[in-house]
């Protein structure tokens, strides 16, 4: 196939780039005027058309001669700051000139995969969720301007499958690991705790940041975290080699088109798994904690519709991600995995 891909110099689409060369497709990389990040499509093989997600008629251009399209594009937490107006541009406006512009080649385009996230979903609970939590298990009230942009991307993607019959698949990404990246999270580190809770005026909060404080010996530890009734923390991600796989194998799919999917790695980890590894392969002190006055980091995802419907295998344990992370450090290697978070229109 002739796949056109938004987001192409991003830390996923260079990825999945190469991978769909690699598998014998030819790619045209969408990106911005001028991007500094360009060379990176040209690297991967990719061919290399310009223009801006907000300009349908950049959209139509881009799309005049593809059979698949992968909108990875979007303003993002990590790559910004951005205006809610950007968001709604970006996010929003981008997405629907995406799915227009196929509306209008509808009997050429055979595929769109659209990149939303787990961040449209109310998954923090007072007390975590106590399920596994698949597609349908969550509400979707985000406020923050990222998480609601990508709601209404989903409800587009919604209307033009129903109203037009285009084969648009939706893919939810939870927390994504570039190399090294684990060994820097930041929800590991005594540091990043203090920050959440200082200033806050509620008196379980207060609590907590005088036991986080009483922690603290200036050499910013890392933290076992628990919930206020001593459970520990558990996240479900994905490291991006699996996103990789996730893309391949739906690519054409027909049982996958109108489907939402949420994607995760073959297990997700907990603190008290986790942080202790991490710590030894830092050499950091370890400290437990209670966090109560805010709610807990806890859940999982169950991957079976993606299992079912394209046969999504994630293949990347997050031991092995960590494992990863260690000898990327170590060597200083050239990666496939880039690290950096950027804008990728």
């Amino acid at each position: 196939m002739r796949i056109l891909m938004t987001g192409a110099t991003g830390r996923i689409g260079a990825n999945v780039g190469r991978r769909m060369i690699d598998s014998g497709h030819s790619v045209l990389g969408f990106t911005i005027p001028n991007d500094p990040q360009a060379s990176k499509v040209a690297d991967i093989g990719a061919d290399v058309v310009e223009g801006h997600l907000e300009s349908l008629e950049d959209i139509r251009r881009a799309m005049s001669s593809v059979d698949a399209v992968l909108h990875l594009g979007a303003a993002f937490q990590a790559g910004g700051p951005f205006t809610p107006e950007q968001y709604m541009q970006i996010n929003v406006q981008g997405t629907f000139n995406v799915f227009e512009a196929a509306r209008e080649r509808a009997g050429d385009i055979r595929h769109i995969v659209f990149s939303s996230t787990d961040a449209t979903l109310d998954k923090y609970p007072p007390e975590g969720n106590p399920e596994v939590l698949n597609e349908q298990s969550l509400s979707q009230t985000q406020t923050d301007w990222y998480g609601f942009s990508k709601i209404l991307g989903e409800r587009l993607a919604d209307r033009y499958v129903r109203a037009d019959g285009l084969p648009i698949t939706v893919f939810r990404f939870p927390w994504v690991w570039g190399a090294g990246e684990f060994l820097d999270f930041p929800h590991f580190r005594l540091s990043f705790f203090l920050e959440s809770f200082r200033g806050r005026e509620d008196e379980s909060a207060r609590q907590t940041l005088a036991r986080l404080e009483a922690l603290d010996a200036g050499d910013d530890p890392l933290v076992i975290a628990l919930d206020a009734n001593g459970r520990t923390w558990k996240k479900h991600t994905l490291d991006v080699r699996d996103i990789v796989h996730a893309f391949e194998r739906v690519l054409g799919v027909e049982q996958a088109f109108g489907g939402v999917y949420q994607l995760g790695g073959p297990e997700p980890f907990t603190w008290r798994e986790a942080v202790p590894l991490v710590a030894e392969a830092l050499d950091r002190r370890v400290v437990t904690a209670r966090l109560a006055g805010t709610p807990p980091t806890f859940y999982e995802f169950d991957l079976s519709a993606a299992r079912r419907d394209f046969r999504f295998e994630p293949q990347y344990h997050w031991r092995s991600t960590l494992e990863e992370a260690i000898r990327y450090r170590d060597a200083g290697s050239d990666a496939i995995i880039p690290t950096a978070v950027e804008r990728a229109s």
